[in-house]
C-alpha cells in the first residue's frame, strides 16, 4: 500500500519515473490504474453520500410538513386531500391532482404534478419528464415511510453508488488511455523516441494519474470549472509529451555509458 503511494507521488512529480514504467509488465500497470481508480471511487462514495443524506434529510423534514399521506395501488394515486393541492417554494410547484383538471406544469417554470397514474417532472422550460407508475403495485407514502426511508436510504445507495462508480470511472479511463495512446504513438515517431505500443501503453496509464486526481479533487470540494475537459486533457497531453521524450532521453543516456563493443575492434 505504502508503494502504490509512493507510485501516485512519482507519477505527478518524477518524470524520470516514467522511465521505469515503460518497462513494466502490464499487469502491474492495470494493478495501479484500477487500484488508484477504486481509491478515488471510494473517497467521492463517502462525499457524496454525505451530500446525499443532507439534502435527503432536507426533503424529507420539508415532505412530512406539506404532503399528505399518498396510496398508490396497482398504479393508481390515492390522496386524500382537497384538489388540486399545490405548494410553491423558491420558484418549485409541486402540485397533486388527481382529478385530471390539471394535465401539464406549462404555467410554472418548474415543478412536480403527481396525477392519478403518472408524475410529471419539469426541470426547465426545455426539459420536461413524465414516469407512468403502472409497475407500483403497492406503497403508501408518509411518515412512516419517510422514517424508514431516512434510516435505510443510505445503506442501499451507497453500495450501488460505488459500483457504478467504479465501473463508470474504469470504462471512461480506459475510453481516454486508448484515444490518447494515439497521440502517444504520434509524439513517439515525431521525437524519434523509439517506444513500443505496450510501452507507450504504460506511460498512458501512470500519465493520466494527475488529470484524475485533478477531478477528483475538484469533485470532493464541490467546484466546477467551465470546459474543465480542455484543462483535464492539456494536462494529460503535457504529462505525456514530457514523459515520452524524458524516456527517450534515457534511452541516449544508456548508449553513451555502454557503447557498442564494436567500437574498440
Amino acid at each position: 500500500m505504502i508503494e502504490f503511494f509512493k507510485e501516485i507521488g512519482k507519477t505527478i512529480t518524477d518524470f524520470k519515473f516514467y522511465n521505469r514504467v515503460k518497462g513494466f509488465r502490464l499487469s502491474k500497470a492495470m494493478r495501479y490504474i484500477f487500484s488508484l481508480i477504486l481509491l478515488i471511487t471510494l473517497v467521492l462514495t463517502i462525499r457524496y453520500s454525505y451530500d446525499f443524506k443532507k439534502g435527503l434529510n432536507v426533503a424529507l423534514d420539508w415532505a412530512k410538513k406539506n404532503l399528505p399521506p399518498i396510496e398508490i395501488q396497482n398504479g393508481i394515486v390515492n390522496v386524500n386531500v382537497q384538489q388540486p393541492y399545490k405548494v410553491t417554494e423558491e420558484g418549485l410547484a409541486l402540485i397533486i391532482d388527481t382529478t385530471g383538471q390539471i394535465n401539464s406544469l406549462d404555467e410554472y417554470g418548474k415543478g412536480i404534478l403527481l396525477t392519478k397514474d403518472k408524475i410529471i417532472y419539469k426541470e426547465s422550460e426545455i426539459k420536461t419528464e413524465t414516469y407512468k407508475l403502472s409497475n407500483i403495485q403497492s406503497l403508501r407514502i408518509d411518515e412512516n415511510f419517510m422514517n424508514a426511508l431516512r434510516k435505510n436510504a443510505l445503506w442501499i445507495l451507497s453500495p450501488l453508488m460505488f459500483v457504478f462508480t467504479y465501473v463508470g470511472f474504469c470504462f471512461a479511463r480506459f475510453i481516454q488511455i486508448l484515444l490518447f495512446s494515439i497521440f502517444s504513438l504520434a509524439t513517439s515517431s515525431i521525437v524519434n523516441a523509439k517506444l513500443s505500443y505496450k510501452q507507450l501503453f504504460n506511460i498512458g496509464i501512470y500519465a493520466i494519474t494527475p488529470s484524475v486526481i485533478l477531478g477528483a479533487l475538484l469533485a470532493l470540494l464541490g467546484i466546477q470549472l467551465p470546459l474543465f475537459w480542455i484543462l483535464y486533457s492539456g494536462l494529460y497531453i503535457i504529462y505525456l509529451i514530457i514523459s515520452i521524450i524524458n524516456c527517450k532521453e534515457e534511452v541516449a543516456k544508456e548508449d553513451v555509458a555502454f557503447p557498442d563493443i564494436t567500437d574498440y575492434k
